[in-house]
């Protein structure tokens, strides 16, 4: 009998399962799946049970499955919610529907596939000649001829900032997705949110559907909101002509040249940038590393704007809160935070101008720490202090192949142990959506089972 174990069972650990226990094999199979039960199929993104953080894809292309991407839009419609597929629905709706199919497929047959949900947290992994065993915090071990390393988003990294006393001040919340921000912070409260992404306009939708009184500020390097989403407009492929290419200027030219043809036929910039979806990963793995280092320190917040972008109902509502002077949204990069009788300074610079900010707290909404080597997971440390795993050249992810299959400290892919989703997001770039964790869920899925 094969046995198979999954380590995390977020969006993308349930993806993989739902795919194995769809594709079902003709050979026994053990699957276990690793996760506290109260987390399965939520993870961070879909943890959240605030009815106003909404999906930034439209219901029509969530699907769980790679070969049915309207599944997700045909289930709100089988509970008669009233969703149309280029609605922008509730998050947690999406982790209910993992959850529901989930248990759907459990209950229909798994195909030959025994399932096991474990409720545990995997602690090590100890690798065998062809198999691995993962070692679980309660001392029980798992015989695993597969393993899958399904993680999500971590808590972000602190402010690049020379003290960091202030971070244990009460008020001072790591991850956006504390779920005390809005028992701790007051209604009258001023609270700083450091970075300006999509997980900032989260917290801002929290805070001011609570009733906040209190000014936000929001900061980054480039003090650069989340583009907006306009649907309806298509834009034909052009891949061919930037294939192969190894300079990022020499892409940006093409694209720039294509947003201004797609305004002068009518169409939108979105629908050039969605045009490249499909192969954005082919153009970042066909680039020198060089190239890619040049990305991300000079275009890769523009592209975070243009590419992950908001619902316009969302972002209605921070044209409305800036208007009356409720947010402010700011550019600046951290020089020092400083805690003293309950509130925070922070000084902050711009093109060597000097600014401040008081604030009663701050959020954290930097965004996940990508440097395995600074996670604080028992798992990670004794992966990487055994040299079975290795971060990737760019400390995105962890070092693999294109299909998943990680490369240990010697530079040898494993045939035992693979990964998927934000690990991969140095190799593959495009690796945190749904609709690319799915294909990557789909792919691996063949692999595991009919191999």
């Amino acid at each position: 009998m094969k046995k198979i174990t999954i380590v995390g069972g977020g969006a993308s650990g349930t993806l993989l399962a739902l795919n194995i226990l769809k594709l079902g094999s003709e050979v026994p199979v053990t699957l276990n799946l690793v996760e506290r039960s109260s987390r399965l199929g939520r993870g961070v993104a879909f943890g959240t049970e605030n009815e106003l953080h909404l999906l930034n894809v439209p219901a029509g292309r969530m699907g769980a499955f790679a070969d049915d991407v309207g599944h997700f839009h045909a289930w709100l419609q089988e509970r008669g919610l009233p969703y149309g597929p280029d609605y922008f629905v509730p998050r947690v709706l999406f982790g209910e529907y993992l959850r529901s199919i989930f248990a759907t497929q459990i209950t229909d047959g798994t195909n030959g596939v025994q399932l096991n949900l474990i409720d545990d947290e995997a602690i090590g992994l100890s690798p065998n000649s062809a198999s691995a065993d993962i070692i679980l915090r309660s001392g029980e071990v798992l015989p695993s001829d597969k393993v899958v390393l399904a993680f999500g988003n971590f808590d972000p990294p602190h402010p690049n900032v020379p003290d960091l006393g202030f971070t244990a001040a009460p008020k001072y919340f790591r991850s956006p997705w504390d779920r005390t921000i809005t028992e701790k912070i007051s209604p009258d409260d001023s609270v700083l949110i450091i970075g300006t992404g999509l997980s900032m306009v989260d917290v801002v939708i929290q805070l001011t559907a609570r009733g906040q009184r209190g000014r936000i500020y929001a900061i980054s390097t480039r003090g650069l909101l989340p583009a907006r989403h306009k649907l309806g407009y298509t834009y034909p492929s052009f891949y061919d002509e930037i294939s192969g290419r190894a300079r990022i200027t020499d892409i940006l030219k093409t694209v720039r040249r294509h947003i201004r043809n797609a305004h002068a036929t009518g169409s939108n910039w979105r629908a050039v940038i969605d045009s490249l979806r499909p192969h954005t990963q082919q153009i970042w793995m066909d680039l020198p590393t060089n190239e890619k280092r040049y990305f991300m320190q000079h275009l890769s917040r523009y592209w975070n704007v243009a590419r992950h972008r908001m619902p316009a109902e969302v972002g209605d509502v921070l044209d409305e809160l800036q208007k009356y002077g409720k947010l402010a949204v700011l550019k600046g990069r951290l020089k020092d935070i400083t805690y003293t009788d309950g509130v925070f300074d922070t000084e902050f610079s711009v093109i060597g101008e000097q600014g401040n900010i008081r604030t009663n707290a701050i959020v954290n909404c930097i965004g996940s720490e990508c440097d395995y080597s600074k996670l604080d997971s028992g798992l990670v440390r004794d992966m990487l202090d055994k040299g079975v795993v290795c971060r990737d050249e760019l400390r995105l992810g962890l070092n693999a192949t294109p299909d998943g299959r990680l490369i240990d400290c010697k530079s040898e892919p494993s045939d035992i142990i693979y990964t998927l989703g934000t690990a991969m997001k140095g190799i593959l770039w495009e690796s945190t959506a749904i609709p690319e964790i799915r294909g990557q869920a789909h792919a691996l899925a063949h692999r595991l089972v009919r191999e």
